[in-house]
């Protein structure tokens, strides 16, 4: 598993490096000259907003069963997006570790929650591509690939519907059968009453106008994030209507869901830019430039990320030492 994620990676900054270099190293480094220090500044802070905005997607998918902040939930939020950033080649995704913070926090939902907030952002990412798709169209109605790409965001929402119904229909389930044995081999009871994490998922899903609401505010969240890419336009001096900066957000990020299996979209990113910015009007170099724009956005973002999980799990080791010698 580590070594397939390491040859995706190797190929995907291959391909970043080839299309700077077709494009011209000169040309990408003038842009990025242009945006600066203060234009990837800019879009950091700005990114704090569509964060915010998930955590409050998360929050509203718990607000019946948790008592759970949405300050707490956008501190987590923080956490695994940041990690996802910058942890590519690790097997261990920001989902997961923002399950575990909840978990130490004594939240019996999150596993569930963070699998169900997936599956709403997954779900509004769909309507976002649908949404870059009919703006791409209405912009340049004689675009090359949009059939493909129509064909694209049919497959993806294929996907992620199918996702929806087999968590329903007891997807989880296979997990939950082994972790029943492995406690039972380590001697500890099974109680009838305790729930899997099938029976938690399909309790959030009981309430549908939270989970409604998740998708729709995760939805608000992607098109507020399409500003980013305004504003370090705007520092290169190439500012775009926000409708194409609209559609071409869609579509590269409706590229990088159907290719998850690639950590960090490394090299997918950089040519979606490329190809989707072409058709609605954005120049190659200045589109390359975006991408690392928002690479280097990750790293300031997730470099803290990663240290305050650091922590976490260091004071998480000292108190489970203190409580075995406590024990002994």
């Amino acid at each position: 598993m580590k070594f397939s994620r390491l040859l995706f990676i190797i190929a995907g900054i291959g391909i970043a490096a080839y299309l700077i270099v077709a494009q011209g190293i000169d040309d990408v480094l003038q842009a990025l000259h242009l945006a600066g220090w203060t234009g990837l500044g800019s879009i950091t802070l700005f990114h704090v907003l569509p964060t915010v905005l998930c955590g409050v997607a998360w929050w509203l998918l718990l607000r019946v069963h948790s008592g759970e902040s949405w300050l707490t939930l956008t501190w987590v939020r923080w956490i695994r997006d940041g990690l996802d950033g910058v942890l590519p080649i690790v097997p261990v995704s920001g989902e997961l570790i923002g399950a575990r913070i909840l978990a130490l926090r004594g939240l019996d939902l999150a596993g569930a929650s963070v699998i169900v907030d997936m599956t709403a952002e997954l779900l509004s990412q769909v309507l976002y591509a649908m949404i870059g798709l009919a703006l791409l169209i209405a912009i340049n109605p004689a675009a090359p690939y949009r059939l493909w790409i129509a064909a694209g965001i049919g497959v993806m929402t294929l996907l992620c519907v199918g996702f929806l119904i087999a968590q329903k229909k007891g997807l989880f389930q296979l997990i939950d059968h082994p972790l029943e044995w492995i406690r039972r081999s380590r001697g500890k009871a099974v109680s009838a009453t305790d729930r899997t994490l099938h029976d938690r998922i399909l309790l959030l899903y009981r309430h549908g106008w939270p989970f409604l609401g998740c998708i729709l505010v995760h939805l608000v969240a992607w098109l507020v994030s399409a500003f980013e890419t305004s504003i370090g336009l705007w520092f290169m001096g190439h500012p775009l209507p926000i409708g194409q900066v609209f559609a071409i957000e869609g579509l590269v990020y409706a590229v990088r869901a159907v290719t998850f299996f690639v950590p960090a979209g490394v090299g997918v990113q950089e040519g979606a830019y490329v190809l989707i910015g072409g058709m609605l009007g954005l120049q190659p170099d200045l589109a390359l430039a975006v991408s690392l724009l928002k690479r280097g956005r990750d790293l300031i973002i997730g470099v803290p990320a990663l240290l305050v999980w650091q922590i976490i799990e260091a004071r998480q080791l000292k108190w489970m030492r203190r409580h075995n010698d406590a024990r002994i």
